[in-house]
């Protein structure tokens, strides 16, 4: 019999951290990333690619205060089995599914990561590898990678237990769930995914669920397909390319110990072709991941076999861990968002097993791999009628309902918002309970019922911010009720959430002149650099933040970036060393000054900081300033044929 149980899961783990309290003012590179399309690829493929992009992560936070010391602590989990498989999922992780283990095999078919280490290669920085991860509503990984959902037990009409999990995405404002059912007499675990849009607006949206998978020598990918779209990394952006598979040159692409550097492969599979892939060992057992056709994408990740893949492997986990990463999209690639109506719901079911196959087919020709891999879904799922054929696999009606964990309150809070956002309720299926609200989001409620916006201390840091463009005026009135530099503050980061700069600035200069804070002035100053172009201007008032006795590390930081961008090194220098002694072991922090005093002609003294031993946690896939500053240093003091860039040190894609 198929079982439902609530328990944790016990792993070392880093700390998050506190959340960086200042808003996105255009300071998240990522969502910002350009693309360059070959000739090969056509205007029907580029049709939604940089559709439906975001000017800020905002209402989020960003979340980049995490550490790299380690402790064992629990998770709260939901494990769902029958006699063939177990299935841990992680609810206050996103709904991570962090194990899949097959005890027919007994054999673990994901990769589940030993430890949980946050790392910067998500929407709001903080993102960790391992399991399969949901991501929803914007390129990348979900803005919830690292935040609680709502967990649900329910049961199908003969009493079968189903796993519920959903969350209010706040960016894209819908709600998305992700169901979890594990027959009694099947080795499948399936999965209903579901986007509902409630607003009377129209938008974009995106899904991709991204499975880790182990990497050894003898992995093999498969996918029913002979073309895919080949995207390489670069600094700042994306380059888009056509190519035959599995071979490229001459080299076999399915395995991707042949792949020197990081790569996406998004396969092109026939419109009428059932939707699967596959990754699969030496001995022909692995997983496979299988769907409805509404999920038609599908994608390879690879680190690749470079001094910089390897490393990344090991600094997202442990020293020598390696992964790769298969997934399955609504578009055929990740640089697109799809149309969204008003009112629109979209739901797909996925099926992942395992892989249990005869080697020499599986690693014989493409075709054999396919075929063997196809006969083994063909066990579970009738290909020639698959939509219909996953449909009846899942419980039609549910019962016996009941929250065992909770997510955000901020669905509760959106739902009470709906006299002004024009929806009665955000979702047909699911329930934002009223005891959902936290001190952080019941503020919010006041003020949408006529409050006032609490007076605070100057130094005092935001905890939230709510930017929802139907709500505008309800905050201009908040604020002028309150007149305080909070409000005013406040105000300005829910115009610049809605693209109105100029706004956004008369509101921040009017919290200034109430009362000065840092964080206003840290706001000014972000305009200033990032819309304006105007460094000097931010240095300034980026001083202004620090001179008000400020020390929250994304206030320094972001004092780092302007003063060194308007050429200020030793100004910068001589503030590093007024910094209370925490923040001077700051990996990211030690890095700025380190650039400072090689620009300022002393590369011995940044060098006697950027030793082999120098860890930056938070720095970004992709990011390679610190290759690049190992070189300037040793190019300076005429010794580079000596100094190697260390392998610590070396986060390289290409």
């Amino acid at each position: 019999m198929t079982r439902l149980t609530f328990t944790d899961y016990i792993m070392s783990a880093a700390e998050m951290g506190a959340e960086n309290p200042n808003p996105d003012f255009g300071n998240v590179e990522y969502i910002h990333a350009g693309y360059t399309c070959s000739d090969k690829i056509t205007g029907e493929e580029k049709k939604y690619i940089g559709k439906g992009m975001i000017n800020t992560i905002l209402p989020y936070t960003i979340l980049d205060n995490y550490g790299r010391e380690k402790k064992e602590r629990p998770f709260k989990a939901a494990v769902i089995e029958n006699n063939f498989l177990k299935a841990v999922f992680l609810p206050e992780l996103g709904g991570r599914l962090w194990s899949l283990f097959d005890k027919r095999l007994n054999r673990e078919l994901l990769y589940v990561n030993p430890v949980f280490q946050p790392a910067n290669l998500a929407i709001r920085n903080a993102w960790f590898s391992g399991g399969i991860e949901w991501n929803v509503g914007i390129k990348g990984h979900t803005p919830l990678t690292c935040d609680p959902l709502f967990s649900e037990y329910a049961e199908g009409e003969n009493g079968e237990p189903v796993l519920r999990m959903y969350e209010y995405e706040r960016k894209r404002r819908i709600v998305y769930s992700i169901e979890a059912y594990l027959p009694n007499d099947e080795p499948v675990l399936y999965i209903r995914n579901t986007i509902e849009n409630k607003l009377p607006e129209n938008k974009y949206t995106y899904w991709w669920s991204n499975i880790a998978v182990p990497e050894t020598p003898g992995t093999r990918v498969i996918v029913p397909a002979d073309e895919a779209i080949i995207c390489f990394y670069g600094e700042g952006g994306y380059k888009l390319d056509k190519t035959p598979v599995p071979d490229r040159g001459g080299i076999d692409y399915s395995y991707p110990k042949n792949s020197k550097r990081s790569q996406d492969f998004f396969y092109k599979i026939p419109d009428n072709h059932s939707k699967w892939l596959a990754a699969v060992e030496n001995d022909g057992k692995g997983l496979i991941q299988f769907s409805q056709s509404r999920l038609i994408g599908r994608k390879l990740f690879l680190w690749g076999q470079g001094a910089g893949g390897r490393h990344w492997g090991g600094f997202l986990s442990k020293p020598g861990s390696s992964y790769i990463e298969i997934q399955a999209g609504l578009a055929h690639t990740q640089l697109e968002h799809l149309p969204l109506a008003a009112g629109e719901k979209i739901s797909w079911i996925e099926g992942y097993c395992a892989a249990d196959c005869a080697p020499d087919k599986i690693h014989g020709t493409w075709e054999d791999a396919q075929t063997e891999i196809e006969q083994k879904i063909s066990e579970y799922a009738d290909l020639n009628n698959i939509d219909a054929s996953l449909e009846s696999k899942f419980p039609e009606k549910l019962k016996n309902r009941k929250i065992v964990y909770y997510g955000s309150g901020w669905g509760y809070v959106e739902e009470c918002a709906g006299k002004y956002t024009g929806a009665d309720s955000l979702t047909d299926y699911f329930t934002f309970p009223a005891d959902s609200v936290t001190e952080k989001e019941k503020k919010w409620l006041d003020i949408i019922n006529g409050g006032r916006f609490p007076e605070v201390s100057p130094l005092t840091p935001s905890d939230s911010y709510m930017t929802d463009p139907e709500l505008l005026e309800i905050f201009e009135q908040a604020a002028k009720k309150s007149n305080n530099w909070y409000g005013y503050n406040q105000l300005a980061v829910a115009y610049y959430a809605n693209e109105r700069i100029s706004d956004a600035k008369k509101a921040l200069e009017k919290s200034i002149s109430l009362c000065p804070s840092p964080w206003a002035y840290r706001n000014l100053a972000m305009i200033y650099k990032n819309t304006e172009d105007n460094v000097t201007a931010a240095a300034d008032y980026m001083l202004k933040a620090f001179e008000s006795g400020c020390r929250e590390r994304g206030i320094i930081i972001n004092c780092a970036q302007t003063l060194i961008g308007d050429c200020r090194y030793s100004l910068w220098i001589r503030m590093f060393d007024e910094l209370p002694e925490q923040l001077k072991t700051d990996g990211r922090l030690l890095f700025y000054k380190a650039f400072a005093l090689l620009r300022s002609g002393n590369p011995r003294a940044a060098a006697d900081i950027l030793t082999p031993e120098f860890v930056m946690n938070d720095i970004k896939e992709g990011e390679v300033s610190i290759s690049h500053l190992w070189f300037e240093i040793y190019d300076q003091l005429g010794e580079a044929d000596n100094h190697p860039l260390p392998f610590d040190l070396d986060f390289r894609m290409d």
